[in-house]
């Protein structure tokens, strides 16, 4: 519950201090802290206000322990993972290749093509270390 209160503290002081610095300066970085901000914000006070319903009805708090536990939730949650893998590998070759015939700098392209062999890598480790485990 601490935790989640102090995500919720530092997550307004970045979105006022983000606010604060555009009206005084119209760089990105505080467009960053209030998408920070906003994000710290909204996750800690909706783990303070999840903690606090499932502490005054416990029957809500069963339901829905019941409902993450459940594998049939599971297994539809991890195939829905894997079809946003899928959509998001496509996607990630397309933009890469649309990059290059728009001819966009040079670094911009090589990080979108690293996070690429990144996100396939991952996938590759993680698959054959889950083969070696069943």
């Amino acid at each position: 519950m601490k935790k989640n209160r102090v995500l919720t503290i530092v997550g307004l002081f970045l979105l006022v201090a983000g606010l604060i610095c555009i009206k005084l300066d119209g760089q990105v970085y505080p467009y960053i802290m209030v998408g920070l901000g906003c994000g710290l914000f909204g996750q800690g006070l909706g783990e303070i206000i999840t903690k606090r319903t499932e502490k005054n009805h416990p029957d809500i708090a069963r339901q829905r322990e019941v409902e993450e536990n459940d594998e049939r939730n599971i297994l539809i949650r991890d195939k829905a993972q894997a079809k946003a893998y899928r959509l998001m590998i496509t996607l990630f070759g397309a933009l890469i290749l649309s990059f290059g015939l728009m001819q966009v700098e040079l670094k911009v392209i090589l990080l979108l093509v690293f996070a690429y062999l990144y996100v396939c890598g991952c996938s590759i480790y993680y698959g054959e270390k889950l083969r070696k485990e069943m």
